[in-house]
Protein backbone atom coordinates (compact mmCIF):
# COMPACT_ATOMS: atom_id res chain seq x y z
CA UNK A 1 0.00 0.00 0.00
CA UNK A 2 1.02 3.62 -0.96
CA UNK A 3 1.36 6.37 1.12
CA UNK A 4 -1.07 9.25 0.98
CA UNK A 5 1.96 11.54 1.27
CA UNK A 6 4.38 9.96 -1.42
CA UNK A 7 3.54 12.36 -4.26
CA UNK A 8 3.73 14.87 -2.22
CA UNK A 9 6.82 17.07 -2.87
CA UNK A 10 8.26 18.73 0.13
CA UNK A 11 8.54 22.61 0.54
CA UNK A 12 11.55 24.40 0.05
CA UNK A 13 13.15 25.46 2.78
CA UNK A 14 13.44 29.07 3.10
CA UNK A 15 17.21 28.67 4.37
CA UNK A 16 19.64 29.30 1.28
CA UNK A 17 21.28 26.26 0.38
CA UNK A 18 24.88 26.80 1.01
CA UNK A 19 25.77 24.62 -1.77
CA UNK A 20 23.93 26.55 -4.53
CA UNK A 21 24.88 28.08 -7.22
CA UNK A 22 23.96 32.26 -6.52
CA UNK A 23 21.26 33.26 -9.22
CA UNK A 24 23.60 36.33 -9.82
CA UNK A 25 26.86 34.30 -10.86
CA UNK A 26 26.45 35.10 -14.30
CA UNK A 27 26.51 39.07 -13.78
CA UNK A 28 29.12 41.15 -12.31
CA UNK A 29 27.42 41.00 -9.06
CA UNK A 30 28.58 38.77 -6.21
CA UNK A 31 26.03 39.07 -4.23
CA UNK A 32 22.33 40.49 -4.25
CA UNK A 33 21.98 43.48 -6.23
CA UNK A 34 20.43 45.75 -3.24
CA UNK A 35 22.41 44.31 -0.20
CA UNK A 36 22.30 47.62 1.89
CA UNK A 37 19.68 48.68 3.81
CA UNK A 38 17.19 50.64 1.62
CA UNK A 39 15.24 52.45 3.92
CA UNK A 40 17.99 53.89 6.36
CA UNK A 41 17.46 56.55 8.80
CA UNK A 42 17.99 59.59 7.38
CA UNK A 43 20.22 62.66 9.31
CA UNK A 44 17.77 64.94 10.76
CA UNK A 45 18.51 69.04 10.46
CA UNK A 46 18.85 70.31 14.36
CA UNK A 47 15.95 72.15 13.92
CA UNK A 48 13.70 68.98 13.09
CA UNK A 49 15.03 67.69 16.20
CA UNK A 50 14.42 69.66 18.20
CA UNK A 51 10.57 70.61 17.44
CA UNK A 52 10.40 67.25 18.03
CA UNK A 53 11.67 67.52 21.36
CA UNK A 54 9.59 70.90 22.35
CA UNK A 55 6.88 68.74 20.95
CA UNK A 56 7.58 65.28 23.37
CA UNK A 57 8.82 67.32 26.83
CA UNK A 58 5.88 69.42 26.83
CA UNK A 59 2.69 68.49 25.02
CA UNK A 60 2.70 64.15 25.26
CA UNK A 61 2.70 65.11 29.19
CA UNK A 62 0.58 67.39 29.65
CA UNK A 63 -1.67 65.35 27.20
CA UNK A 64 -1.62 62.08 29.19
CA UNK A 65 -2.33 64.03 32.05
CA UNK A 66 -5.51 65.84 30.80
CA UNK A 67 -6.35 61.91 29.38
CA UNK A 68 -5.47 60.31 32.92
CA UNK A 69 -7.89 63.02 34.79
CA UNK A 70 -10.80 62.18 32.46
CA UNK A 71 -10.32 58.64 33.15
CA UNK A 72 -10.03 58.41 36.74
CA UNK A 73 -13.01 60.84 36.71
CA UNK A 74 -15.02 58.13 34.49
CA UNK A 75 -13.58 55.38 36.90
CA UNK A 76 -14.86 57.05 39.94
CA UNK A 77 -18.37 57.73 38.41
CA UNK A 78 -18.47 53.73 37.50
CA UNK A 79 -17.11 52.30 40.63
CA UNK A 80 -17.29 54.94 43.38
CA UNK A 81 -20.67 55.69 43.04
CA UNK A 82 -21.47 57.17 46.34
CA UNK A 83 -18.46 59.08 46.84
CA UNK A 84 -19.78 60.43 43.53
CA UNK A 85 -23.34 61.47 45.16
CA UNK A 86 -21.99 63.13 48.22
CA UNK A 87 -23.07 66.65 48.52
CA UNK A 88 -20.57 69.10 48.90
CA UNK A 89 -23.16 72.49 49.13
CA UNK A 90 -26.97 72.79 47.57
CA UNK A 91 -27.50 70.73 44.61
CA UNK A 92 -24.18 70.20 43.85
CA UNK A 93 -22.39 66.88 44.07
CA UNK A 94 -18.42 65.65 43.96
CA UNK A 95 -18.94 64.06 40.44
CA UNK A 96 -20.59 67.04 39.19
CA UNK A 97 -17.67 69.21 40.61
CA UNK A 98 -15.13 67.02 39.19
CA UNK A 99 -16.94 67.21 35.56
CA UNK A 100 -16.88 70.74 35.77
CA UNK A 101 -13.35 70.72 36.78
CA UNK A 102 -12.90 68.72 33.78
CA UNK A 103 -14.16 71.19 31.29
CA UNK A 104 -12.08 73.93 32.60
CA UNK A 105 -8.71 72.25 32.60
CA UNK A 106 -9.71 71.10 28.94
CA UNK A 107 -10.35 74.38 28.03
CA UNK A 108 -7.24 76.00 30.06
CA UNK A 109 -5.08 72.91 28.06
CA UNK A 110 -6.14 74.35 24.99
CA UNK A 111 -5.25 77.68 25.76
CA UNK A 112 -2.06 76.83 26.97
CA UNK A 113 -0.97 74.98 23.86
CA UNK A 114 -2.32 77.55 21.80
CA UNK A 115 -0.12 80.38 23.27
CA UNK A 116 2.99 77.37 23.80
CA UNK A 117 2.66 76.71 19.84
CA UNK A 118 2.76 80.44 18.84
CA UNK A 119 5.46 81.30 20.99
CA UNK A 120 7.49 77.97 20.91
CA UNK A 121 6.55 76.07 18.03
CA UNK A 122 5.77 78.53 15.16
CA UNK A 123 9.52 80.14 15.21
CA UNK A 124 10.67 76.22 14.86
CA UNK A 125 8.62 75.15 12.25
CA UNK A 126 9.17 78.40 10.49
CA UNK A 127 13.10 78.01 10.36
CA UNK A 128 12.34 74.12 9.51
CA UNK A 129 10.26 75.46 6.45
CA UNK A 130 12.86 77.93 5.33
CA UNK A 131 15.15 75.68 5.21
CA UNK A 132 13.49 73.31 2.89
CA UNK A 133 13.83 73.70 -0.95
CA UNK A 134 10.92 73.59 -3.36
CA UNK A 135 11.14 70.22 -5.15
CA UNK A 136 10.47 69.92 -9.02
CA UNK A 137 8.52 72.82 -11.16
CA UNK A 138 6.33 75.54 -9.34
CA UNK A 139 2.88 75.79 -10.77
Amino acid sequence: MTSPFEPYERPRSYAPDPHAQSPYSHTSYSQAPYSHTPYAEPDLPTDVERLRAERRSKVLPVAAAVVGFYLLNALLVNVAGGLMAVRLFGHLNLGLVLALLQCVTTLLVCRWYGRYAHNTLDPLTERVRGGLRPRGRRR
